[in-house]
């Protein structure tokens, strides 16, 4: 694997937002010994986006090669899965078409990266910035990938980081495929807000033994348009996200809580019923309490969508239980790997040892 960094920009329809995210990536402070390269992975799109991305990178003297790439296949997970396969090195950057990047972070990326190599994904520090200024009610929320991700930089114990400038270690991500792994979620398709697929890739890197870390030196503006702050915005996102806690669950089962078998599966998963129905409970009583167009009467209302799916998916047990096979397979797949590889090592170190010992007796 060739040792650098590529930035990854998947789009579908970014034409209005990719100018100002190019502009922050052709000015990144990036040392000539450092190999780097991006690419622009168009997801379908209907608009002008390849033009408009060509067109942008071509006002700036960057040297690194840019390049933008078709995805015909609609949804994030695909559109990820050919920006790594097309990339040249071995860090791959995920820039989100609505993230700019401080001048440093692909140099510091790099960095991080080279000198820490368990590191399987490797998360930043967003923050939100408006188109205009948002109700008092979405400032409050914390949907989108903004904010410390741990309470200081290193290891993130979760065993996950949000998609949205986060960098992959390419060598990691193919290696999961070597194990059987298929994604279950896509994330966005369109107009169709579905997401935790960065989420399943963390936790299918973390299964096989890297690490997830997060730098809280990492900075980016993650750029909100005026659409995203409306009220339909916001329940619709929770709606389509609700079907990703079926796949969540199960990772989280078995890297988070150590389940092993069916048992302990079990006792979880009616623990994670239990606490979703306690919180329901809770936010019932209080939207009785609350003005249903107040701050708080919104994002009451926002909470029991976002509950209510969480229970309804802990309720399908047999696709629950599917799941969970599925990531426990894995994970004994990779261990009994390393297994083989250890014991291998074992052997061909014994026999060295035992050809000195020969010669010396000699």
């Amino acid at each position: 694997m060739a040792l650098g960094i590529t930035v990854v920009i998947c789009t579908y329809n970014g034409s209005r937002l990719l100018p100002e995210t190019i502009r922050h990536i052709a000015q990144q402070n990036v040392s000539p010994d450092i190999s780097w390269e991006v690419i622009i992975i168009d997801n379908a799109s209907t608009d002008n986006t390849c033009s408009i991305a060509l067109a942008e990178w071509q006002k700036y003297s960057n040297p690194a090669p840019f390049r933008v790439v078709k995805q015909p296949k609609q949804g994030i997970t695909f559109a990820r899965k050919m920006g790594v396969n097309k990339a040249r090195y071995d860090f791959i950057l995920f820039c989100d078409d609505d993230n700019w990047l401080s001048p440093n972070y692909v140099a510091l990326s790099y960095e991080i990266m080279l000198n820490n190599p368990t590191i399987g994904v490797l998360g930043g520090h967003g923050e939100l910035v408006y188109e205009v200024p948002p109700p008092s009610w979405v400032s409050k929320m914390s949907l989108f990938g903004n904010g410390a991700q741990a309470e200081a930089s290193g290891k993130v114990t979760r065993n996950l980081v949000y998609g949205a400038g986060c960098v992959v270690r390419k060598s990691a991500y193919l290696e999961i495929y070597t194990f059987g792994f298929k994604p279950m979620l896509v994330g966005r398709q369109g107009k169709n807000l579905t997401s935790g697929e960065d989420y399943e890739i963390c936790y299918s890197i973390a299964l096989i033994g890297y690490d997830i870390w997060y730098d809280q030196r990492l900075t980016f503006k993650h750029f909100m348009p005026k659409n995203r702050q409306s009220w339909d915005y916001h329940i619709k996102f929770f709606k389509d996200g609700a079907g990703s806690h079926e796949v969540l669950f199960p990772y989280q089962f078995v890297l988070n809580y150590g389940c092993r078998n069916l048992l302990l599966f079990h006792v979880r998963l009616i623990r994670v019923m239990l606490s979703s129905v306690k919180l329901f409970l809770k936010l019932s009583f209080e939207k009785t309490l609350l003005h249903p167009l107040s701050d708080d009467g919104k994002i009451n209302k926002l909470r029991l969508i976002a509950v209510k799916a969480k229970i309804q998916s802990s309720g399908r047990y047999y696709e629950l239980k599917k799941n969970f096979l599925t990531i426990l397979h894995l994970k004994k797949d990779f261990e009994q790997n390393i297994s083989i590889k250890q014991a291998d090592n074992f052997y061909k170190e014994g026999r060295a040892y035992s050809k000195k010992i020969k010669v010396l007796l000699n």
